[in-house]
């Protein structure tokens, strides 16, 4: 199982998770951030503001999501991952209703609570994560790299001799899904939005709240009819370069792609 080598003693996996565990006797220290946020309203503030807003760039205006008569029960039954996509384009309008799905606001911030909440549960309600996407093949949008915002989705990026596909597609492990498909949404992780008050343990929040938005792309894919697969196989360096982050305090932790379902293609 573990390989003619075995496991060394200074495994990186099993020394992350060491250090991410709370004992009774370390929590004060591990969270020390939770009981500074509750004492400063400053934080406190910048708490409800978990988003990048790039506003010096032109915005794509998400148009309303789409009704969908599909069950929740329908739509986790008929989830699969398809590798393989038709060639034709998918709608703003269905991409819009993903990215919502994935990681839109439910609630606004009001006067009697300032803290908007999203369609994934959140440590702390500190939602440390942003969405990309790399457009291929979208009505309405032309082809290239975005950053989601809640105000819209906003080109982020054009490079000058090379397309953010063809950037994508040589990182990729598997380049002929990213070819294949309509629409690439990469998702990374801003760790101290979540490390400020929980330490390591923040580490471990951001992955988790990764999977939540993956699955609720996946599940409403799966609704609209979309064929989607979940891709963790690509090489880090260069999608965060493509995206322009540091890869330390924000990087890519995975990533979805989805296009229009080959007919005949299983539910």
């Amino acid at each position: 199982m573990y390989g003619e080598e075995g496991v060394s003693l200074d495994d990186a996996a099993e020394t992350y998770h060491e250090a991410s565990k709370l004992y009774p006797s370390t929590v004060a220290r591990q969270v020390a951030g939770s009981s500074r946020l509750s004492v400063s309203p400053e934080l406190q503030a910048s708490a409800t503001r978990a988003v990048r807003r790039n506003l010096h760039r032109r915005a794509l205006p998400l148009p309303l999501p789409l009704a969908s008569d599909v069950s929740l029960a329908e739509a986790l039954g008929s989830r699969r991952s398809e590798r393989r996509f038709a060639s034709g384009e998918i709608m703003f309008r269905e991409l819009a209703t993903v990215l919502r799905a994935g990681y839109g606001v439910t609630r606004p911030a009001g006067p009697d609570d300032p803290q908007p909440l999203r369609t994934v549960p959140s440590g702390g309600a500190l939602y440390p994560l942003e969405m990309y996407a790399v457009l291929a093949r979208v009505e309405g949008a032309e082809p290239g790299l975005y950053h989601l915002d809640l105000a819209g989705i906003r080109p982020r990026w054009r490079p000058r001799r090379a397309s953010p596909l063809a950037v994508l597609k040589e990182a990729a492990v598997y380049p002929e899904i990213v070819e294949g498909c309509a629409a690439t949404l990469l998702i990374t992780g801003m760790f101290w939005r979540s490390r400020f008050k929980y330490g390591l343990r923040g580490y471990r929040f951001t992955l988790l709240e990764a999977g939540h938005l993956a699955q609720n792309v996946l599940l409403m894919c799966a609704a609209l009819g979309l064929a989607a697969v979940p891709l963790g196989g690509f090489y880090d360096r260069p999608v965060d370069e493509l995206l322009g982050v540091d890869g330390v305090n924000e990087s890519v932790l995975y990533s979805v792609c989805l296009g229009r379902r080959l007919t005949g293609s299983a539910q």
